[in-house]
């Protein structure tokens, strides 16, 4: 999940690959209401798709790029300007993400658990 400082209401579900030989992204870019605050974010990610959810809802999905079934890690930041062009004057700066928690499961962890997994709710 990304965001753009200057559009506070639109979150990137992307994912970043090299499938193609080059960099490329796969995902879209979905308008909510209201990013002030906490919010869940989700990916469920399996061999064949991707799928985001925002706050328990599916907002977002993609086929699984070839080379995102392997060994990956999580990366969490916050950039500011880069490729989504100069921050506007207005933003806040400094700049801050709040994170109440991260949670990483096992498609097999959350089986085991019990947990109703689909692609439309985490529960």
């Amino acid at each position: 999940v990304e965001m753009y400082g200057q559009k506070p209401n639109s979150l990137l579900m992307t994912a970043h690959t090299l499938e193609t030989g080059q960099h490329t992204t796969v995902g879209s870019t979905v308008n909510v209401m209201d990013t002030a605050g906490f919010h869940t974010y989700g990916l469920l990610w399996t061999p064949d798709k991707l799928v985001w959810t925002y706050d328990g809802v599916q907002v977002a999905q993609a086929a699984t790029p070839s080379d995102m079934n392997k060994p990956m890690y999580m990366l969490v930041d916050l950039a500011v300007g880069g490729q989504a062009g100069a921050p506007p004057d207005h933003l806040a700066t400094p700049a801050q993400m709040k994170i109440d928690y991260i949670h990483a499961y096992t498609l097999d962890e959350l089986q085991q658990s019990h947990l109703n997994v689909t692609a439309e709710h985490t529960a």
